[in-house]
Parts: C-alpha cells; sequence; structure tokens
C-alpha cells in the first residue's frame, strides 16, 4: 500500500517539475510585439539602402489637403462624444 503511494506521489512530482521546466506550446501565444520585433528598424534601414538619395527629394507629399483632413479629424472626434441614449421598449408580455 506504501508502495502505491509512493509511485502515486513520484508520478504527480514528475509531471510537476516537467510542466514548469519548458513552455508548452498549448500556453503560448504569440503577440504582434513578438512577432514584428525589429521589423521597423529593418524596414527604415532597406528602404534607406532601397533609395539612398531619398532626403535630397523636396517635393512634397502627396496625400489629402488640409481641409480635407480637418474634416476627417473633426469626424472622428465627433464619434466620441456622448449621444443621448434611445429609449428602451419591452415588448414581453408580463402577466
Amino acid at each position: 500500500m506504501l508502495k502505491k503511494h509512493f509511485v502515486i506521489i513520484g508520478i504527480l512530482a514528475a509531471l510537476l517539475f516537467s510542466a514548469c521546466g519548458t513552455r508548452s506550446n498549448l500556453f503560448q501565444r504569440d503577440f504582434m510585439l513578438e512577432k514584428n520585433w525589429g521589423r521597423s528598424h529593418e524596414t527604415a534601414k532597406y528602404n534607406q539602402i532601397l533609395n539612398p538619395d531619398a532626403g535630397k527629394n523636396l517635393d512634397p507629399v502627396i496625400g489629402l489637403d488640409g481641409q480635407a483632413s480637418d474634416y476627417n479629424m473633426e469626424k472622428y472626434k465627433a464619434g466620441f462624444k456622448e449621444t443621448e441614449e434611445a429609449e428602451v421598449v419591452n415588448i414581453l408580455k408580463l402577466q
């Protein structure tokens, strides 16, 4: 009987110590930071190698003009303002 208890305790201890020693793939999660670690540095370096004279180009960046950008920012900010709650109507009939 005592031998049976020692075997069970030994198996449980082995499982406990083996689980603590390594990271299981079951519980391992990949975060975006871990996936892209160093990516911005590599991209900037690659772009500098690709076009080393990019700093000499003084043309303005083509994109949205100031009025369109201002309108979009105001619309974005207005989305965070609190609005009145709509009246809740229950259609359940209680007896």
